[in-house]
């Protein structure tokens, strides 16, 4: 699968210190991976420092972590901090 921008929701913040909600049926594994998130650097302005809760799995309920980003030139990678 891949990321979905209807499953993102900015929360609150501002650029630099956002924090969103992301939703999918998706693994954990695939949602960090490099590359992932790129569309949301254009449509959410994801940028280095923000943070993303991630709710994962099956039903979108398997797992919850909070996902860091860093945006390098619209190339976004994610560490999980949880």
């Amino acid at each position: 699968m891949a990321y979905v921008s209807e499953d993102m929701r900015l929360m609150g913040g501002v650029p630099g210190q956002q924090l969103f909600l992301y939703r999918t049926e998706d693994l954990l594994a695939d949602v960090a991976g490099a590359g992932y998130f790129d569309k949301a650097a254009e449509e959410y302005n994801l940028d280095t420092g923000d943070v993303i809760v991630a709710c994962t799995g099956a039903a979108s309920a398997e797992a919850v972590d909070m996902l860091v980003a860093t945006n390098a030139a619209g190339s976004v990678t994610v560490v999980n901090g949880s």
